[in-house]
């Protein structure tokens, strides 16, 4: 028996044994794992098993021994807890790289997404081909959308061409979901401009013209130093906006870092400018439709097309892939090859067929008077290898060596087409031309000049007026208005705009209305004190504006602008003709109530109901209707006459 019961505790001594060893294996091997899962992904058998295996043991064999329970907690604390928190943390790692790289393609959309990024650089007016760099393997570079960030830096066709507008950078997206895949591609654009430019203008004395709109960089204007080489003829403020001081040129430089942009300022005596007071112009017909050639990324003003301000007209342009304009400024842009139209409309319907392509170009000309001058410093071949033809022979005229021509007061097109295709257009800009009808502006200096040495300030008595018969060629569709035409043209209060013709449905300017009512109530400048912004004494108009301030006739004056090309307004003309009336007459009755009757009246400015309402009394200015007077209205040449008789009559 006792034999028996030693092999019996032998025998459990030898069990317990093998079980210890087992425990002690198994945490040796537990170590080596733990050092083998801090550098490596941990498989997810060895996982499972390792912590499942000792449990067994211990519930089996010894769930109470304090000897068991200490290899138990430790081999489950490290085989469990640390190795889950470790895979957790390394599936997170490449969860996000993954999705880094592909983001569709945890989602449930299944949607595959490709991206690329790529920086590009490229001077102002360049132009690259963005879709080279769409890879063979993605569909076609047309099918993407393509925007740019900044169009003012950097535009984007729609099958990707690029074309640099100004310094700076942006980014330009290209995107596509297609066949279940997104396309994405990026494009960090920098554009670079630090060639030197060279444009030429001209102006008027006393015109302003901001140079700062045809710098290709996107830093402000202030950047810039502006200086003009001859301030006697052009002076430039700090923001680069010109003024034209006497007859003659100037250079205007912009310099900034390494860019320079140099402007050469030609001014013009504006005394021989076309108006519907003087017919000292020979300035032939507006031209409504023009053919422009650009190149892609060159940009052309055709607001000296124009016979209004550009922000006056309705603007429309049929592919703006093609073509883009600024309706302020009347800057139009060439970005990407082809032919659209662009519309201009306002009291004239302006069209302009534009062709952009790389082998085009533009260029800019003055002339002054009936001279020439020649083309070669504006073509890139020899002249011979050119072909010339002018749109308006009329206005400038071109031989076949290249010569141009002044013929009358206006704008040509030259175009300048080289043998392989090429064309260079030129737009010639001809000024300083009178005709040969001068004596209406004699007597009008003339009389200026007596009135001047002879009065104090307003004359009562009607001065002595002509009474010279006229005959204009273009008024008798204006059957209504023949009559006043015709009288006022008698009396000299009114001349026609060259030829024989009055173009009675043209709109009447500020300042040639004020002429008519200065000539009329006989008035002179003799006690003016004071001056316009914008009126210079180089002004044909000049006398007879400064007559109608020095007698307080004045109205639609901004921030001491008399804004003498503006088109005058009907509630203008009306206050304007009751203050002229209220020096020479006086005694007008100023009663409002006669307005009520009109349902447009509340347009009429509260200090100016007085003045309309003494003119609708008196009856020299009638409501366009029963019930409207369109205070706001512009007035017709041939309107203008018609008031301006009955208001004739009223004074005598």
């Amino acid at each position: 028996m006792k034999k028996r019961v030693t092999a019996v505790f032998l025998s459990f001594c030898l069990a317990f044994s093998a079980i210890t060893a087992v425990y002690a294996d198994d945490a040796d091997n537990t170590a080596a794992q733990e050092q083998t899962e801090e550098s490596e992904e941990p498989e997810t058998e060895p996982e499972t098993e390792k912590p499942d295996e000792p449990e067994t043991e211990k519930e089996t064999e010894k769930p109470d021994e304090p000897e068991t329970e200490k290899p138990t907690e430790k081999p489950t604390e490290k085989a469990t807890e640390k190795p889950t928190e470790a895979k957790t943390e390394a599936a997170t790692e490449k969860k996000t790289e993954t999705t880094t790289k592909s983001t569709s393609s945890s989602s449930n959309t299944g949607v595959k997404e490709v991206t690329s990024n790529r920086s590009i650089k490229i001077d102002a007016n360049d132009t690259k081909d963005l879709s080279s760099y769409i890879p063979s393997t993605a569909p076609s570079a047309s099918e993407f959308k393509w925007t740019s960030s900044n169009t003012a830096v950097a535009t984007i066709s729609s099958s990707g061409k690029l074309t640099g507008k100004k310094r700076g950078v942006c980014t330009v997206t290209a995107e596509l979901t297609k066949n279940n895949t997104h396309y994405k591609y990026t494009f960090d654009v920098e554009i670079d401009s630090s060639s030197s430019s060279s444009k030429s203008y001209t102006i008027d004395v006393g015109e302003t013209k901001d140079l700062y709109r045809y710098v290709d960089d996107s830093y402000t204007a202030s950047k810039y130093d502006w200086e003009s080489s001859n301030e006697r003829y052009v002076t430039v403020t700090s923001k680069g906006v010109v003024k034209g001081v006497r007859e003659g040129s100037a250079t205007i430089t912009a310099k900034y870092d390494d860019l320079k942009y140099s402007f050469k300022i030609t001014v013009d005596d504006d005394d021989d400018d076309d108006s519907s007071s003087s017919s000292s112009s020979s300035k032939v017909a507006a031209k409504l439709s023009w053919d422009i050639y650009l190149g892609t990324g060159d940009k052309l003003d055709i607001s000296d097309l124009l016979e209004d301000d550009p922000d006056e007209y309705d603007w429309t342009v049929d592919d703006d892939d093609i073509v883009t304009v600024d309706e302020n400024s009347g800057v139009i842009r060439g970005r990407d090859e082809g032919k659209t139209n662009v519309t201009a409309k306002g009291d004239d319907r302006y069209k302009f067929s534009v062709r952009v392509d790389d082998k085009y170009s533009t260029d800019e000309m003055s002339i002054r008077g009936k001279q020439s001058k020649d083309l070669d410093d504006y073509l890139d071949e020899d002249v011979d290898e050119y072909s010339f033809t002018s749109d308006r022979k009329a206005v400038a005229t071109v031989n076949s060596s290249g010569r141009v021509t002044g013929v009358a007061n206006g704008v040509a097109s030259i175009i300048c087409e080289h043998e392989d295709g090429d064309i260079i257009q030129i737009f010639v800009t001809v000024s300083g031309i009178s005709s040969s009808s001068t004596t209406e502006r004699t007597t009008e200096a003339t009389t200026a000049s007596v009135q001047r040495a002879t009065q104090s300030q307003v004359q009562t008595s009607k001065p002595a007026a002509s009474q010279n018969t006229v005959d204009f060629s273009d008024i008798s569709h204006r059957a209504w208005a023949v009559n006043a035409i015709k009288a006022m043209a008698s009396k000299g209060y009114i001349v026609g705009v060259g030829g024989s013709r009055f173009s009675p449905d043209a709109n009447c300017k500020r300042c040639d209305f004020t002429i008519v009512l200065a000539k009329m109530l006989n008035l002179n400048d003799s006690n003016v004190n004071a001056e316009y912004n914008d009126i210079s004494s180089k002004n044909y108009y000049y006398s007879y504006v400064m007559a109608a301030l020095a007698n307080g006739i004045e109205a639609g004056v901004k921030n001491n602008n008399f804004r003498p090309n503006d088109y005058i307004t009907r509630e203008e003309v009306m206050v304007m003709v009751y203050k002229g009336l209220a020096k020479v007459k006086g005694g007008l009755n100023t009663d409002t109530s006669v307005l009520s009757k009109y349902t447009d009246a509340g347009q009429i400015s509260a200090e100016n109901k007085a003045a309309v309402a003494a003119l609708i009394n008196s009856g020299a200015i009638s409501g366009t209707s029963a019930t409207t007077l369109e205070p706001t209205a512009k007035i017709t040449r041939a309107q203008m006459a018609v008031i301006m008789q009955k208001v004739d009559e009223s004074v005598n």
